[in-house]
Order: structure tokens, then sequence, then C-alpha cells
């Protein structure tokens, strides 16, 4: 960690090795699994909504969502 002072204003500068970096197929690989999980919980999400639709089975299908 590297600390710079200039008069009043005072920040901290961290820096982290390369070597700790992840390689970009693993990034890519936990990104993947991230996004794959979202879409996974919007899915239930959007099935629980459906499940929990208050409105008639003619209702929602004419507003097209049956």
């Amino acid at each position: 960690m590297t600390e710079v002072r200039i008069d009043e204003l005072h920040t901290t500068v961290d820096v982290v090795p390369a070597a700790t970096l992840l390689d970009p197929e693993v990034l890519r690989l936990v990104v993947a699994a991230v996004r794959a999980s979202t879409d996974a919980r919007a899915a239930r999400d959007a099935g629980r909504a459906a499940d929990l639709d208050t409105r008639s089975i003619v209702e929602q299908q004419r507003t097209g969502r049956g």
C-alpha cells in the first residue's frame, strides 16, 4: 500500500500484484456462473409471480399471459 500526502489532501493507493489477479478464463467462468444464477433466480421469480396472479384465466389469455 502506498500513501500519498499533499498538504491537506490524503489518499491511499492500493497496488494489486498481477499474480493475484484471476486468469481470464477463470474470470469468464465466474461471470458465466453468476449470470446463470441471476437468470435462474429471475425465472423463479417470474414463475412465482405467475402463480400468484389472481386474474381469471380468460383475462390472462386476453392480455397474452396465459
